[in-house]
């Protein structure tokens, strides 16, 4: 009877543990050595950089940002640009009081290139080029590409229209 009962509370969570992991989703590191590289050295929002001082932060955009989170492990601050922390605008990841990556979720900023939220999947390959590597990250198409030379990587999101939903500039650790 002890057994039957561990069983149905331990089942359960182990299932819901299980669902909440994609199988589906490939880690882009998987697709570095496959993909051919494409010179990013020029991303940057608001002449604000991957590896830009957090001082060149407000700086460069004009302002504080409008909210800031401290995570202690590992550690690291972000800078939120825009109304809430759901819904911004942009986002600066700081590590050792520099930019490690950035996040575009609204049309506001663009990348170097001019690609926005809501342009098209043929809009970035249009301004990026072929040399992209394709993977599925919880239900959403990414489309990225790699800078080997500058160690950047930049990711868009697409949503099942095709549209950039988000953009992600990186650093890569490797």
């Amino acid at each position: 009877m002890c057994i039957k009962s561990y069983f149905l509370f331990i089942f359960p969570f182990i299932l819901l543990l299980l669902a909440s992991c994609d199988p589906s989703s490939t880690p882009k590191e998987k697709y570095y050595s496959s993909t051919k590289a494409t010179n990013l050295e020029l991303e940057n929002v608001q002449s604000v950089s991957i590896g830009s001082s957090k001082y060149d932060v407000a700086s460069c955009l004009r302002k504080k940002p409008k909210f800031i989170e401290v995570t202690e492990q590992p550690p690291y601050t972000t800078y939120i640009y825009g109304k809430s922390t759901e819904t911004y605008d942009v986002e600066f990841k700081i590590v050792d009081n520099k930019v490690s990556s950035y996040d575009l979720l609204s049309s506001k900023y663009g990348t170097e290139k001019g690609i926005h939220t809501s342009d098209s999947k043929k809009d970035v390959i249009r301004a990026y080029g072929k040399k992209y590597y394709e993977r599925e990250d919880t239900g959403a198409t990414i489309i990225g590409y790699f800078d080997k030379n500058h160690k950047l990587n930049i990711e868009f999101s697409l949503d099942d229209k095709d549209e950039v939903g988000g953009i992600l500039v990186q650093k890569i650790n490797n």
